[in-house]
């Protein structure tokens, strides 16, 4: 029988690398007898990868440093070739940063709030809605408290900072106060420039924030634990609420929205904290949210348009219609709040209702046309019919074109 000492060589050669063969040419020993003590030994029964040397070993103190800072491959690439004149393949080195990240995922801290104290933001695409009989992309924009878990979701068609904003004004309401901060992701909408440490917040978001009373709080990029919380119920919104449901349009989609966020998502026992969102909401956190403000915001843009032939401006999509005098003119488009309104020369010339959720739409005062062309068609066919008349003798209709009466046949 073969010595401990001897057996255990054999593993230990086995676990360097070394083959069946090799181990039974250097040991002079058959290779029967090696095969036999590695199987017999407990690490041969589970499945395992033998170790080979690998030409980043030396450079992975580097590579764990430049994963940590959120690098891409592609990026590390071309650094470690530049900064150390390795010449390898692109594929051999990111096999090799993956085998880096599974062997040390990143910890996280868990991040606590107080009752009243945070708010979390963020959109999720839930597919195609109709909307007057046209199919629109529809997202939904989903605030959860952090503290309670509680709730408010809307349906959009659109991500800009108007529906942002007007968002949020729905979902204080329907908290009944307002949070300390408002953690929002790096969102075309609300954040310009994604930098966590210097945000460059649009000026009509960070003007809303201030009338409310709460801070904006952009996450930082890479980082999604920063707001796990709205992304996890983005998820939950859009696998429990909407996945597999045939919606026919909006409005029946707003309507399942409403009482499903009512009576199931608000009311069900929530995964992480054991609790009722509702309960939670209704003991700790209502009665410390900040009081709503008593002036609403008044929400402007202002963007220059002109007035074309068919006297209608373009704003957003839509066009929407202005006095036939201004023809040519270039005017000012000031949306306040939920209405548009045409200034030329710092006089107001036409009113309108924003069109927020329609494109390509036409918006027609019918008194912005001159008399002419503002004739109704059961007008216009009683025109015509008075300059018909049948003829008995020919049996056909006989149509005066012009002022002279001369018939056309």
């Amino acid at each position: 029988m073969l010595e401990v000492a001897m057996k255990t060589t054999i593993k230990t050669l086995y676990e360097k690398g070394y083959n069946k063969s090799q181990i039974a040419l250097m040991l002079h020993v058959d290779r029967k007898t090696v095969r036999k003590i590695l199987n017999e030994s407990n690490e041969e029964k589970e499945v395992t990868c033998k170790k080979y040397p690998s030409m980043f070993d030396e450079y992975r103190e580097y590579l764990e440093i430049q994963i940590n800072k959120d690098l891409s491959v592609q990026r590390i690439y071309q650094d470690i070739q530049k900064e150390f004149g390795l010449t390898c393949s692109y594929s051999s080195l990111r096999d090799y940063v993956r085998k880096i990240k599974k062997k040390a995922p990143k910890a996280y801290m868990v991040l606590n709030t107080l009752p009243g104290e945070e708010a979390q933001v963020d959109f999720g695409y839930i597919g195609m809605l109709k909307v007057n009989g046209k199919s629109h992309k529809a997202w939904v924009f989903v605030m959860t408290l952090s503290y309670s878990r509680y709730m408010y979701i809307q349906i959009t068609l659109d991500q800009s900072v108007r529906t942002f904003i007007m968002c949020h004004v729905n979902a204080f309401r329907y908290f009944g106060g307002v949070p300390e901060t408002v953690k929002i992701d790096n969102l075309k909408a609300a954040i310009i420039e994604a930098d966590f440490y210097e945000p460059l917040i649009q000026r009509t978001y960070a003007s809303f924030a201030e009338h409310y009373g709460f801070l904006p709080n952009p996450c930082r990029v890479y980082t999604p634990t920063d707001k796990g919380k709205v992304e996890s119920n983005v998820k939950y919104v859009k696998d429990n609420c909407f996945k597999g449901r045939e919606l026919s349009d909006i409005s029946e989609a707003n309507t399942f929205l409403k009482e499903w966020l009512d009576n199931t998502a608000n009311r069900r026992k929530h995964g992480t904290t054991g609790r009722i969102p509702y309960e939670v909401f209704c003991e700790k956190e209502k009665k410390i949210l900040q009081p709503l403000p008593v002036e609403d915001f008044v929400f402007t843009n202002s963007s220059p348009a002109t007035v074309w032939t068919d006297c209608h401006i373009s704003y957003k999509g839509n066009y929407y219609s202005a006095p036939h005098e201004y023809i040519g003119c270039d005017v000012q488009v000031i949306e306040v709040n939920n209405l548009i309104k045409i200034y030329y020369m710092g006089k107001e010339i036409a009113l309108h209702v924003f069109a927020a959720d329609m494109k390509g739409e036409h918006i027609t005062d019918k008194k912005h046309y001159p008399s002419s062309k503002t004739i109704t068609q059961e007008e216009m066919l009683s025109n015509y019919r008075d300059k018909m008349f049948v003829s008995s003798n020919r049996g056909q209709f006989i149509y005066f074109s012009n002022s002279k009466n001369i018939p056309v046949f």
